[in-house]
């Protein structure tokens, strides 16, 4: 490749990082600085010297610090169980574990608000036996629901590092003396302690970046956080409205930002075992007895906190009104999925949703492709500024980076106020998911193999369509499934970007419950688990074709 044709892909990847990625959040910073036409300080002073500021913050670090204690003990005894115990049916127990997140916040807690609902059996025994109802519109039930949809972020991040750690440590410390506790313990555990760091940063980070269960459980109670303060105060038509917005826009990226650097404090020294192979092997040997029991209790309660309150909210989306009890057959009938599947007010933020998503899954793996490609085939340098951009706008809460983009795009005709922000949005939140697949793709793809091809002939199109893409395409699907799952189901972006008359699915079920529609959110909500449990099973046959082509 020539120096000029370098200079320009240089070039373009510098402007496509600084003005898509960068600006948007520089625009962002500015605003909180500017006030009666000047920069100054006006705007920090009048939210700091707020009440309801400092009751955000210290909402925010509660229900951060208790939610992500609940992800990392249950979603590490899950990883510790799953990975090193004789236990059967393990891919259904971590189905299970990992459904509270794939399933979008806003649905998982209608499903909770169904279960312990007024007319609920459980709060009506509760009643009977002269106890308290338990009221998920607290910020013990916010804690609680957060707490268990991230539980799978510490899950996946360490069940197979687990399985990475050579056995021959564990042999050596058993045959000195020590316990398999202690071997645990003191061995496996100090051996992870990186991923066990990541996945709580990662559970920390989605709890203090979450929208869609604060602004449920929380608003109706009057509990904010700063997510919900910042989109109050964007909605909000006072003078310096966007601008206070701004100022507390910063100081939550401020919380993510510090919290990733502790991060990298923390874990600078450790060593990775990444490469080590992984080993399937169960390494705690539990009786007969022991292992059924166990098995049997994790189901149970992974039944009971994972399912049940989806069934739940499935027979509530069968009512209409107010009701007895939801068990009522009498009342019963499917005048809410009717409705929904006909009035196209409703079906319309399905289609808009699965539309911009598709669209913004092709613009993020042309871009990997294209900017991957390029790194390792040629320059690696010259693709960091796109690599950086991509790395804060996902590290940045949701709802900051909405604001950024009504800010940024607002100065560009015919963006603002129509889809095309809300696709941007989509690209500039999701575009890491994308670059680190194809990357990990690349990396797996020996340049040798291209060179041959363009030896004996063949053109760069044949090179592309007969070598590098079905060598990178299960990576590459594997990426846009992940940003697919969140993508088509995001509220936050939403809720500040839509157009004006324009729906998406998760702005759809939100504007349903807070107008006191449930009846035809849960509906809605019991559609779309639907459609996404599908496009798992999907995703699950395609991975055992893959598996299978490849043996």
């Amino acid at each position: 490749m020539s120096k000029p044709i370098k200079g320009f892909h240089s070039l373009l990847f510098f402007l496509i990082g600084l003005c898509v990625f960068i600006l948007p959040l520089f625009t962002l910073f500015k605003m909180a600085f500017e006030a009666e036409g000047s920069l100054n300080l006006q705007n920090f002073n009048a939210v700091f010297h707020s009440v309801r500021t400092v009751g955000a913050i210290k909402n925010t670090l509660i229900i951060a610090v208790a939610s992500t204690i609940i992800s990392g003990l249950f979603g590490g005894i899950m990883a510790v169980i799953v990975a090193y115990t004789n236990i059967q049916m393990k891919r259904l127990i971590e189905t299970m574990v990992i459904l509270p997140y794939v399933i979008p916040g806003y649905v998982v807690t209608l499903s909770w608000t169904s279960l312990f609902s007024a007319n609920g059996p459980i709060n009506r025994l509760l009643l009977e036996l002269s106890l308290s109802k338990i009221n998920m519109y607290s910020i013990g039930g916010i804690i609680f629901v957060m707490g268990l949809s991230n539980a799978a972020l510490v899950y996946l991040n360490l069940v197979d590092i687990l399985r990475k750690i050579p056995r021959e440590q564990e042999w050596a410390s058993l045959i000195s003396g020590y316990s398999v506790k202690a071997t645990l313990r003191n061995i496996n555990l100090r051996s992870v302690l990186s991923p066990i760091i990541s996945g709580i940063v990662l559970a920390f980070l989605s709890s203090i970046d979450n929208f869609a269960i604060p602004v449920t459980l929380g608003s109706s109670a009057g509990i904010q956080v700063l997510s919900t303060y910042i989109y109050e105060k964007a909605i909000g038509f006072g003078p310096n409205s966007f601008n206070e917005a701004a100022v507390l826009s910063i100081i939550l990226a401020s919380l993510s930002f510090v919290t990733l650097f502790i991060q990298w404090l923390l874990l600078r020294r450790t060593k990775s075992l990444e490469t080590a192979p992984l080993n399937h092997e169960p390494r705690i040997l539990l009786s007969e007895g022991k292992r059924k029991a166990l098995q049997f209790g994790l189901l149970l309660l992974l039944f009971c906190i994972n399912i049940v309150p989806l069934i739940f909210m499935m027979l509530s989306s069968f009512h209409s009104g107010y009701v007895k009890s939801i068990f009522d057959i009498s009342h019963m009938s499917l005048k809410n999925y009717r409705f929904i599947l006909t009035a196209p007010s409703m079906y319309q933020g399905f289609i808009t949703s699965f539309t911009i998503t598709i669209a913004a899954i092709i613009l993020c793996v042309l871009l990997g492709v294209w900017v991957m490609h390029y790194k390792q085939r040629v320059n690696a340098k010259a693709t960091l500024p796109i690599e950086l951009g991509a790395s804060l706008t996902y590290s940045t809460p949701g709802i900051v980076l909405a604001l950024s983009m009504i800010f940024y795009w607002n100065q560009v005709p015919n963006v603002y106020g129509t889809l095309k922000i809300l696709l941007i949005a989509y690209v500039t939140r999701y575009a890491l998911l994308l670059l680190r697949g194809s990357n990990t793709a690349f990396l797996a793809v020996d340049s040798e193999l291209e060179e041959a091809a363009l030896v004996s002939g063949s053109s760069h199109w044949e090179k592309w369509r007969r070598i590098l893409l079905p060598m990178i395409k299960h990576q590459l699907f594997a990426s846009s499934f992940l940003m697919f799952v969140g993508a088509f189901t995001e509220l936050t972006l939403s809720s500040l970007l839509a157009a004006a008359g324009t729906k998406t699915v998760g702005l759809t079920i939100f504007n349903l419950q807070t107008s006191g529609d449930n009846s035809l959110a849960q509906a809605y909500s019991v559609i779309v688990t639907l459609f996404i449990l599908v496009i798992l099973s999907i995703r699950s046959s395609l991975e055992k074709k893959g598996r299978v082509t490849n043996d």
